[in-house]
């Protein structure tokens, strides 16, 4: 909204008197009219997770698991799709097994999900593209490539290697509103508690810290000042933007970075919306920007830290959905959302002052096996401990590259035999979970540093 000043010569001119957006600098006066002028934007834009589909090696004559894409309209005017369509369609190899019809309307705030399958003709590898044609505001027609192996042998052996190191790339997102002081110094002032034991295990980690901003860029803000930009991580005068094991002064150096001032967000402090935009092209990719932070062999690690609800575009299932693709939807333990909120669903008040609600981070941090701590905590100390315990702890669930039987599944560990735990999740061995086709190592038999796993298993025919 705004207001339209005239200014004039005519003593009979005299318009906006009482309209409440044409007090400032005083009410019109004999010769001047205010008129009100307003509007709303609204954008129809489309989004797909994942970004592409790998269906890996299958048995030729077996057919894959369905695999799903997500059509998301993360803006707020329907959005039209058109069609729907496989390249070079009909193709013998992959197949889609349930789409909407089309014209199809997807209203804003909702979603869809193609649903499709591989089943190879011969031995070679294959690819195609699923196309989605529409009326977005941001892209007319998404491509989402597909790919597949096929093969005659069903015996499989899965080979992992439990690294010397936990590597671990941990994004702070930081609210950088007006409340966020204090939080900023507490986060600053006991980063030690979380990091000692990322350093007590020489954890090979990366972390780095970006705002809830993801409208404008704003120069000269913190202490000390530096810019910042919407999705981007920060960088303190003299820091780096990513703080390593080799960074001079670790503490010293998040400090600096994690003080991102107070100026900006408060029209929209959207965490999880600054989190996709860090850790999506073009900013990922960019060395300028974020390129280096994230590593494909490393966990990936999302804190939040926000006094106010989220207000990113779309509904939290689209970062869900998008979060846990980065590191494969079967690959639970590789990437997780924390976050330091207000408590849901009424908010929280504290030494620091009060906070609102923060429901949709708590929402996403609990379906992705994050931990959620009050903002409003009067130990700041202990609840950086319990993110770090749970940002650097080692890996011991491993996605197998196949559907497996569960009757020929048999694991080692540098060629020693692990029994089968007797019940799921339990110490005493491995329990093979169907829904994520893992395999997860009981307390008693978490592999060490490493060591050298093997499941062996024949592949079902689906």
């Amino acid at each position: 909204s705004a207001a339209l000043w005239i200014d004039s010569n005519d003593p009979d001119l005299q318009v906006g008197v009482g309209q409440i957006i044409c007090t400032f600098p005083a009410p019109p006066a004999e010769g001047q009219a205010c008129v009100s002028i307003s509007g709303f934007s609204a954008e129809s834009s489309i989004e797909v997770v994942p970004s592409e589909l790998d269906f890996g090696v299958v048995t030729v004559g077996c057919n894959s698991p369905e695999l799903r894409v997500t059509v998301y309209n993360l803006g707020t005017e329907p959005l039209n799709v058109t069609d729907i369509y496989l390249e070079n369609e009909p193709d013998p190899n992959f197949e889609i097994m349930f789409a909407p019809g089309t014209p199809h309307v997807l209203q804003g705030g909702s979603s869809f999900e193609i649903r499709l399958r591989y089943h190879p003709q011969d031995t070679n590898a294959h690819r195609s593209n699923l196309f989605i044609q529409s009326d977005a505001s941001n892209v007319d027609l998404l491509a989402v490539p597909l790919f597949g192996r096929g093969t005659n042998i069903s015996d499989q052996t899965d080979v992992f290697h439990q690294p010397d190191k936990v590597r671990s790339d941990v994004l702070f997102v930081v609210d950088n509103s007006g409340s966020m002081g204090e939080e900023q110094e507490a986060l600053a002032d006991e980063f030690d508690a979380f990091i000692n034991h990322a350093l007590t295990l020489d954890v090979d980690f990366h972390i780095g810290v970006t705002t809830t901003e993801v409208n404008d860029p704003e120069t000269g803000q913190g202490e000390p000042p530096r810019d910042i930009y919407p999705g981007v991580l920060v960088a303190a005068p003299n820091r780096p933007k990513i703080i390593t094991n080799a960074t001079p002064d670790i503490p010293g150096a998040f400090a600096d970075n994690v003080h991102v001032g107070l100026c900006c967000s408060d029209e929209q402090e959207a965490g999880l919306e600054a989190a996709w935009m860090a850790l999506t092209p073009p900013e990922i990719d960019d060395p300028t920007k974020n390129g280096g932070f994230l590593r494909e062999d490393a966990k990936l690690y999302i804190i939040c830290v926000s006094d106010e609800q989220d207000q990113s575009r779309g509904e939290p299932d689209f970062y869900v959905d998008f979060f846990s693709s980065i590191k494969g939807y079967r690959n639970t333990e590789m990437m997780k959302v924390s976050a330091i909120v207000g408590d849901s669903p009424n908010g929280c008040e504290g030494a620091g002052g009060s906070a609102g609600s923060g429901s949709r981070y708590i929402d996403v941090s609990n379906r992705t096996g994050g931990v959620f701590e009050s903002i409003c905590t009067n130990n700041w100390s202990q609840a950086l401990q319990n993110l770090g315990l749970d940002a650097f702890a080692a890996i011991r669930e491993f996605p197998l590259s196949r559907p497996a039987d569960p009757s020929t599944i048999t694991v080692t560990i540098n060629g020693s035999p692990v029994p089968q735990a007797s019940s799921p999740g339990g110490a005493n061995g491995w329990t093979y979970y169907p829904d994520t086709n893992s395999i997860f190592f009981g307390d008693n038999y978490v592999p060490d540093k490493g060591d050298r796993i093997e499941v062996h298993y024949t592949a079902e025919c689906l």
